[in-house]
């Protein structure tokens, strides 16, 4: 199996010349990026997907995220992991920027992550999971997604990322239906 590789960065986000392996150790103070989608479709539901069992936080809800794999730049990791994870196409022009955000991440590592929002039509594109990451799907609309999102079935850091930064998914997502 390949191991899959990250770009070491600072607190910044800048380069620091020298790889991480996924699943071994991290230097002290140093970064890796992750790249997270938002889906929302052209009537105003949000894909949630359910975690694999064997996964870190096995069998909860989230959105749509991963690692950002070395050489790629946030924008190229939230779209592959977009299509990987949920069959979602889009382009770079179809991501909004939400947040980067510098904080602990699912794994404990020290995580940049890179927020984005999409809007898909889903009657033009069909979610497809992901074996050995997405078991489940669910589209609800926004209002509902937030109230989900504060239950025990979400994945509880992306949760508070969603919660600190939710003026900013909010404006963005009236700001596309007005």
């Amino acid at each position: 199996m390949t191991k899959e590789l990250w770009d070491a960065c600072d607190k910044e986000g800048t380069p620091l010349g020298f790889d991480l392996v996924r699943g071994e150790p991290v230097p002290e103070g140093v970064y890796h990026l992750v790249a997270e989608v938002l889906s929302v479709t052209n009537d105003g539901r949000v894909l949630l997907t359910k975690r694999h069992p064997d996964k870190a936080w096995g069998g909860y809800w989230e959105y749509t995220a991963g690692g950002v794999v070395k050489g790629e730049t946030p924008v190229q990791g939230a779209l592959r992991e977009l299509r990987e994870e949920t069959g979602i196409a889009a382009s770079p022009q179809d991501l909004r920027p939400v947040y980067v955000d510098a904080r602990p991440g699912i794994d404990g590592l020290n995580t940049i992550y890179h927020s984005f929002v999409t809007f898909f039509d889903p009657a033009e594109q069909t979610v497809r999971l992901q074996e050995g990451e997405t078991t489940a799907c669910r589209l609800l609309p926004y209002e509902d997604f937030k109230r989900f999102l504060l239950t025990d079935e979400c994945v509880e850091p992306v949760r508070r990322r969603f919660l600190d930064h939710q003026a900013a998914f909010d404006h963005l997502i009236a700001e596309h239906f007005t």
